[in-house]
């Protein structure tokens, strides 16, 4: 699809990339231009012109729905300077890191495909879909739900937190996973990397937390419940570390200390995808055998 490079489509005016060449000049995004046109469907196709400067493909988002246009643009923002910065971006490859938040708790994925163009200006561009997924796939759902997750978490208005929550859970409502998923990873400095993309776990541990800040215990334990049957392994550990940690009495505590994982999930899950979750591990300590003191030696 080719288009004029306009005041309509470009989504950096000249005055920002003017002061960005004179005080930046490192920085490739004084360089490149950033557009946005409108595709036959009514949504949007997101690209980079002039990123070959930095030896980088131009990039490009498809399928992106108007209210995402400003989270694809930071997207873009994001990885190209990651690009930069850690390493070349390449047909066929898939990128991870830390896109939106740097406090966030996952890495965001992604996999980089050979945009079927034809026009000389777009030739060689790579298309950013979800890991994994084929060109074909189109808006990567999953990625900008990371995206949204990570803006949420930071969100310190309830309501705003709400808002995003329930856009990324109606772009990407998760996965349900096997019931082993999550068992093992720790909850005090979890890497939520796998449990985010697969089942959208942090989405619905955000969207709790904006309920309960609102007083609603109700709908805020029926997305735990939510969260628990997607991930139960994750469920039963993070249970057990609550219940260890704290002793407080609130509605999220209380919710913890009554939840039966197993009762949850057969209330919860689709039928057929149940199934005995893992034991606990014993702890390191408890298997290690005290160490026998021996006599110090004198010279």
């Amino acid at each position: 699809m080719r288009h004029e490079i306009t005041a309509e489509t470009r989504l950096v005016g000249p005055v920002t990339r003017l002061y960005r060449r004179y005080f930046k000049p490192e920085d490739p995004h004084g360089w490149a231009d950033y557009h946005c046109v409108e595709e036959p469907e009514g949504t949007l196709w997101v690209h980079t012109h002039g990123l070959r400067r930095w030896r980088l493909p131009d990039l490009e988002f498809v399928d992106v729905p108007p209210d995402m246009l400003g989270y694809a643009h930071q997207m873009l923002f994001e990885i190209v300077a990651h690009a930069k910065a850690r390493l070349p971006l390449a047909a066929e490859s898939d990128i991870e890191g830390v896109f939106s938040a740097p406090v966030q708790s996952f890495h965001q994925l992604a996999t980089l495909r050979w945009a079927p163009r034809e026009d000389p200006d777009h030739r060689e561009s790579l298309r950013i879909v979800d890991w994994g997924h084929p060109v074909e796939s189109g808006f990567p759902r999953r990625l900008f739900v990371s995206h949204i997750a990570a803006w949420a978490d930071l969100a310190e208005d309830p309501a705003r937190k709400e808002a995003l929550c329930r856009r990324a859970l109606a772009m990407f409502p998760g996965c349900f996973l096997e019931m082993g998923a999550g068992a093992d990873i720790k909850p005090g400095r979890a890497d939520l990397t796998d449990l985010q993309h697969r089942a959208n776990l942090s989405v619905y541990l955000s969207l709790a937390q904006a309920l309960f800040d609102q007083d609603r215990p109700g709908e805020a334990t029926g997305y735990l419940e939510e969260a628990i049957a997607r991930c139960p392994g994750w469920g039963q550990t993070y249970r057990d570390y609550l219940v260890r940690k704290y002793r407080r009495k609130d509605a999220f505590m209380n919710f913890w200390r009554d939840a039966e994982i197993m009762e949850i999930c057969a209330r919860r899950r689709p039928a057929n995808t149940s199934g005995p979750l893992p034991r606990p591990k014993a702890k390191a300590a408890a298997a290690r055998k005290p160490k026998t003191r021996g006599k110090r030696k004198t010279a």
